[in-house]
C-alpha cells in the first residue's frame, strides 16, 4: 500500500516541507502588524526570532534522538515533564495546529471563493470547505511521502508566483519607504514600543516544530539530515519574509496601512491595496494564485504534524483504517469550525501565538534540560549549553508577556 513511506526523501524535500509550514497566508498579515514598528525594527524581530524557533526545534530533535523514531511530542514530554506540565504543553500542541488547520481552511475558502468570482463562477462557500479539506486530507492519509511531495511542489508554485507577482514590487521598492528613520514627524526611537506587538505573529511565522518527530522518522533516525532540512526550511521563511516585506513597505507608505487596520487588516482589505500599485491583470491573477498556493502549502505543512501526532499518541495502526480514523479525528473538528465560523482567519493566527510560546519555545527546552541529565552519555546534543537553553525559555516567557499585553489592549498599536 502507498501509504507505507517506501522511499526517503532528500533534504530539500524536507525543507520544503517545513517552509511550507512556515510560510504562509500568514504571511500576508506581517507587513499590516509591522507597520507600528516598520523595516528596520520588524525585521530585526524576525531574525531574533527564527534563531530562538530554530534552536527550540532542535531542542525537540534532541529529546526525540534519545527515544528512537515514532516517538512523538506527546511521549516526549509525558517522559521529561511534570505531569500537569505535560498536560500543558501538548493541550497547547493540539490547540496550535488544530486553530491553524481552522485558519488555512477558512483562508482557503475565502482565496478560492475569490478565484472562482474571478472566472465567472459563484462557489459555495461551504462547498470550498469540505472539498479542500477531504482532497488534501486524502494526500496526507495516503502517505507521508505523498504530502510531503505535493508540498514541494506547492512551494515551488508558491515561489514561482511570488518573482512573477511581486518582481515589479521589487523593482519600485523605494529605499526612501523602507529606511525612512523620520516616519510622520517621528524619529526612530519611537518606533521601537510597536516592536512587541511583532513577536507574537512572527513567532507563529517560524512554527515549523510539530514536523520535527515526523521527519525524525522519514529520515531514519539520520539527525544531520533533520537539521539540514530545518536549516533549509528555516533560512527559505526568512529569505521570503525579507523580500514580501521589501515588495510591500518600499511600495506602500506607512499611513496606508492605518486604511488596512480600519477595514479589519483581512486578506482582502491587504490584496486591495497591493492591487492599487500593481495595476495589471495578470499580476493581481499572479497573487490570487500565489494566496492559492501558500494556503496549500501552510495546510499541509501543519496537517502532516498533527496527523501524526494523533496516530501515534492514540496509538492507531499505520495502516489504511488506523490513518483514516486519524485523519477523521485530524480534519473534522477544523471544518465543523469553518461551517459555524468562516471568517476567523486572522483572530485564529493571533490566538495561536502564545499558544506556541509554551510547547514549542518554553517546554522544549525545559525538555531538553531533563534530557541532558537522564541520557548522560554521548549523543546528539544542542549546541549552546544553558546559557542558550534559559535565553529560548526567557524569550517564550515575554512572548507570552507580550500576547497578554495586546489581549488586553495594553501594546502600543499603530493605527
Amino acid at each position: 500500500m502507498s501509504y507505507l513511506i517506501n522511499k526517503e526523501p532528500s533534504i530539500i524535500v524536507g525543507g520544503f516541507v517545513l517552509g511550507g509550514a512556515m510560510i504562509g497566508a500568514g504571511m500576508f498579515s506581517l507587513p499590516t502588524i509591522m507597520s507600528g514598528a516598520w523595516f528596520i525594527n520588524s525585521l530585526l524581530v524576525l531574525f531574533i526570532v527564527c534563531f530562538i524557533m530554530f534552536h527550540s526545534g532542535m531542542y525537540i530533535l534532541e529529546c526525540t534522538s534519545k527515544y528512537g523514531a515514532g516517538t512523538n511530542y506527546f511521549y516526549i514530554s509525558k517522559e521529561l515533564l511534570p505531569k500537569w506540565a505535560c498536560y500543558i504543553a501538548n493541550a497547547s500542541l493540539i490547540f496550535v495546529l488544530y486553530i491553524l488547520i481552522y485558519a488555512y481552511i477558512s483562508a482557503a475558502g475565502s482565496v478560492i471563493y475569490g478565484a472562482s468570482l474571478l472566472y465567472g463562477y459563484n462557489v459555495d462557500l461551504k462547498a470550498i470547505f469540505i472539498i479542500f479539506s477531504v482532497v488534501l486530507g486524502a494526500t496526507i492519509w495516503w502517505g507521508g511521502t505523498c504530502a510531503s511531495r505535493l508540498t514541494s511542489l506547492f512551494l515551488f508554485i508558491k515561489i514561482v508566483l511570488f518573482v512573477l507577482a511581486f518582481s515589479g514590487l521589487f523593482i519600485q521598492a523605494k529605499s526612501s519607504l523602507l529606511f525612512n528613520f523620520s516616519v510622520e514627524g517621528s524619529n526612530q526611537i519611537a518606533l521601537y514600543p510597536f516592536v512587541f506587538i511583532v513577536i507574537p505573529y512572527a513567532i507563529t511565522s517560524f512554527g515549523y516544530h510539530g514536523n520535527v518527530c515526523s521527519l525524525y522518522k522519514i529520515y531514519n533516525q539520520n539527525e544531520k539530515k533533520v537539521i539540514k532540512s530545518c536549516i533549509i526550511g528555516c533560512v527559505l521563511a526568512l529569505i521570503i519574509y525579507l523580500l514580501w516585506m521589501i515588495g510591500t513597505m518600499g511600495n506602500l507608505p506607512r499611513e496606508q496601512f492605518i486604511t488596512i487596520i480600519n477595514k479589519g487588516g483581512n486578506l482582502d482589505a491587504f490584496i486591495d491595496s497591493l492591487y492599487t500599485v500593481l495595476n495589471s491583470d495578470y499580476i493581481e491573477t499572479f497573487l490570487l494564485w500565489f494566496s492559492i498556493s501558500a494556503v496549500f502549502c501552510s495546510f499541509l505543512g501543519v496537517a502532516i504534524g498533527l496527523f501524526d501526532y494523533i496516530l501515534a499518541t492514540l496509538n492507531f495502526k499505520d495502516n489504511s483504517g488506523g490513518r483514516l480514523k486519524s485523519a477523521l479525528i485530524c480534519f473534522t473538528p477544523p471544518l465543523l469550525l469553518c461551517m459555524f465560523f468562516p471568517n476567523g482567519f486572522l483572530i485564529a493566527i493571533a490566538y495561536a501565538g502564545m499558544a506556541a510560546c509554551i510547547w514549542a519555545i518554553i517546554c522544549p527546552a525545559v525538555m531538553v534540560l531533563k534530557a541532558r541529565k537522564k541520557f548522560s552519555e554521548s549523543g546528539f546534543k544542542v549546541w549552546g549549553g544553558k546559557g542558550l537553553i534559559y535565553t529560548v525559555i526567557g524569550f517564550g516567557i515575554f512572548g507570552i508577556i507580550c500576547q497578554l499585553l495586546a489581549q488586553f489592549n495594553l501594546l502600543p498599536i499603530y493605527r
